[in-house]
């Protein structure tokens, strides 16, 4: 006769109430964790979306700082330019002049002081200019390729370069 298979044992199936207990217990600690303290990613996360909204809100704005700002930096390299034109040929005549004046007494007191009070003056627009040229151009590629880095790199440049052209002021109007 033949033989039929015997039959094999089954595990016993755990019923589904007894799994669920660690997983409830485990959601429970994360209520009551999260309970307790606030997490810094959802204070950042509002922070991020405050700011993204006040970016977009501004964006016009902000454009039109840089716009601006960037025709600043070009219209006082230009103008820097056209000064200088006119400052190194004064220069030059001062340079001449003075030291004649300073050797011959004919001329009265007041224009030989003129003279070098004029030569003292294009001595510092032509050192501030010299600073300009050194400082501007990296302005003006930072702010049309939006550079912060390179912004931040030029502010004690343009802090310097506004001293020396406040300095040239005449005293009580700077």
């Amino acid at each position: 006769m033949p033989t039929q298979p015997k039959p094999v044992a089954k595990k016993p199936v755990q019923p589904a109430a007894v799994k669920r207990p660690a997983a409830r217990k485990q959601a429970v600690v994360k209520a009551q964790t999260s309970a307790q303290y606030v997490h810094f990613s959802d204070k950042m996360t509002g922070a991020l979306k405050n700011i993204n909204q006040v970016i977009d809100e501004n964006k016009d704005t902000l454009d039109s700082i840089q716009d601006m700002a960037v025709q600043l930096t070009r219209t006082v390299r230009l103008l820097r330019a056209v000064v200088m034109k006119y400052v190194d040929a004064v220069n030059k005549i001062l340079e001449a002049i003075v030291p004649i004046m300073e050797k011959f007494p004919i001329f009265p007191d007041k224009f030989e002081e003129f003279a070098k009070d004029a030569l003292e003056l294009t001595e510092k627009i032509a050192n501030a200019s010299e600073l300009a040229e050194k400082v501007l151009p990296g302005v003006e590629a930072s702010l049309t390729t939006a550079d912060i880095s390179g912004l931040q790199a030029s502010g004690a440049e343009m802090t310097q370069l506004t001293r020396a052209l406040q300095n040239m002021m005449p005293a009580g109007t700077k």
